[in-house]
């Protein structure tokens, strides 16, 4: 992936850490993510065109993404005293 897709050369590749690999690499799948967005937002508006009013569709609803799971599995926001059970817990997990 590095050398074809990224476009690194192979010694510039060689002389990257592991870090600075992986943040490259995820920048590129982010990337790559936002282009899929745009076309599929493209491609809605250009189908809602032809469509009457009452019949428009949403992107998500022409068709999915691996990223559509992940922002509908988002965590909810801990409350207030979930919070501090937890940092209770820590707590005495370090004093033991």
């Amino acid at each position: 992936m590095a050398i074809g897709e990224i476009g690194l050369g192979l010694k510039d590749f060689y002389m990257l850490t592991y870090n600075e690999y992986h943040y490259i690499a995820k920048a590129y799948m982010l990337k790559d993510e936002r282009e899929w967005l745009r076309t599929r937002m493209l491609a809605s508006l250009l189908i809602n065109v032809q469509m009457p009013k009452d019949k428009h569709i949403t992107p998500e609803q022409l068709f999915a993404l691996p990223s559509d799971s992940l922002i509908k599995k988002k965590k909810p926001t801990p409350t207030k005293s979930e919070m501090m059970a937890a940092f209770e817990r820590y707590r005495k997990d370090k004093q033991d």
